[in-house]
């Protein structure tokens, strides 16, 4: 079960409609757009928009946050989405 994180909103939990692995589509209809991967040493998959600072979405906190070890001292911007990387087909 993946987390969604979306700026603003209380987090939820979602399943791909296939039960193992979200489609493309699926994946872009969570972040907005197209898909980025940020690989957390967890070994899960973070899955954000590839535009999303050149939208100018809004600052992702938790995202970032779980991200940081990676990122440090970019920024998650908008929609994440936290799941394993089966879920990610990655």
């Amino acid at each position: 079960m993946a987390q969604l994180m979306t700026p603003g909103e209380p987090m939820r939990y979602v399943l791909p409609a296939n039960g193992r692995t979200f489609t493309l589509t699926e994946l872009q209809t969570f972040v907005g757009g197209y898909i980025e991967y940020v690989r957390l040493a967890s070994g899960h998959v973070l899955v954000i928009n590839e535009e999303g600072k050149l939208l100018r979405l809004a600052l992702n906190p938790e995202a970032t946050v779980l991200a940081a070890p990676r990122i440090a001292p970019d920024v998650i911007v908008g929609p994440a989405l936290l799941c394993s990387s089966v879920e990610a087909g990655s």
